[in-house]
């Protein structure tokens, strides 16, 4: 997104980097020469495209053969217990049902087998998928619902009426509060890294 990008080309500048260039471009069809790339990075997107498995095999036309494409995505729901405690609360409240099978959203490539199924799709023959265990912190439980200002749960949170919003919040603070220690609130999860070689 350009936002996205915009955000990147400034940290870029302060830096006082020059070679680096960003262009908005579809990830299911990407405006790139084949084998034009030494390596391809995409973090925390795939499970959002629509169409991964599309997105997977653009990557690997433009990496040059031998090169790599790496992917960071969330892993299960269910070992993310920051977001989970967010999403089961406010679709019990609001009577929200979970995203369809195949449905883009930030845990749709979390499934086991998920994210490699989507590598061989793409024609990756050697794509070691690894769980790699994270740790989200915050000052409290309090500073963490402040931090939920967009994306797909802000827009759960929004079709909720302001008593079942309210409620919401009064829940998911007292859940978190349980990963609160004297360094504040640190609740573990977890995320998947694939590396495909073309």
């Amino acid at each position: 997104s350009s936002s996205m990008l915009a955000v990147a080309a400034d940290a870029a500048r302060k830096e006082g980097l020059t070679n680096i260039e960003t262009r908005v471009m579809n990830a299911e069809n990407l405006a790139l020469d084949a084998d034009s790339s030494d390596a391809v990075i995409c973090r925390m997107g795939l499970m959002l495209f629509p169409n991964p498995a599309q997105a997977l095999t653009e990557m690997r036309r433009v990496v040059k053969p031998g090169g790599k494409v790496a992917v960071i995505v969330h892993s299960a729901l269910e070992k993310n217990p920051y977001h989970e405690i967010f999403y089961e609360t406010v679709r019990r409240l609001g009577n929200i049902p979970p995203p369809a099978r195949g449905e883009p959203w930030m845990f749709a490539l979390g499934d086991p087998g998920a994210l490699e199924n989507v590598y061989k799709r793409a024609g990756f023959l050697n794509m070691p998928v690894h769980a790699v265990p994270v740790q989200r912190r915050f000052l409290s439980a309090a500073d963490a619902i402040r931090t939920v200002t967009g994306g797909d749960l802000k827009e759960l949170v929004n079709r909720l009426n302001e008593p079942e919003r309210e409620r919401a919040w009064i829940e998911i603070e007292e859940q978190l509060s349980r990963f609160e220690g004297p360094n504040g609130l640190e609740v573990p999860g977890e995320v998947l890294l694939g590396v495909g070689t073309k």
